[in-house]
């Protein structure tokens, strides 16, 4: 075997006390990293969920006014359609409307002649 002062020893024995080392540090990762991680995760969570909770809230209401302005966008739309259609209705009324009111213009001045022969007789 070597001597316990050769430089093979002294190698060895550094590698093995790195390799140690390196390995009680694993372990000790192993060992406290995972709860270390769930408490991060925990706090992280206490603190965003809260925030998560009333964003949705604030997105479900603002989907319910997007909602009802699409509705009322529908029934504008289905509105001015009907309203379209009705124009030619309406054009008979206004035509019909000005014709009474020719004719009653034409029976005033036949009413208003009639009355200015009876008054010269």
């Amino acid at each position: 075997m070597d001597p316990p002062n050769s430089p093979i020893s002294r190698d060895l024995q550094f590698r093995s006390k790195q390799l140690a080392e390196r390995l009680s540090e694993c372990a000790h990762i192993l060992d406290h990293d995972p709860s270390m991680a769930l408490y991060r995760l925990q706090e992280h969570a206490n603190k965003m969920v809260p925030r998560m909770v009333a964003r949705r809230c604030q997105m479900g209401q603002q989907n319910a006014n997007i909602q009802g302005a699409c509705f009322d966008l529908d029934n504008a739309i289905q509105t001015i359609g009907q309203m379209k259609l009705a124009q030619p209705t309406f054009e008979r009324i206004q035509n019909a409307l000005r014709n009474s009111v020719y004719f009653k213009q034409q029976i005033e001045h036949e009413m208003a002649r009639k009355r200015s022969v009876n008054g010269k007789e």
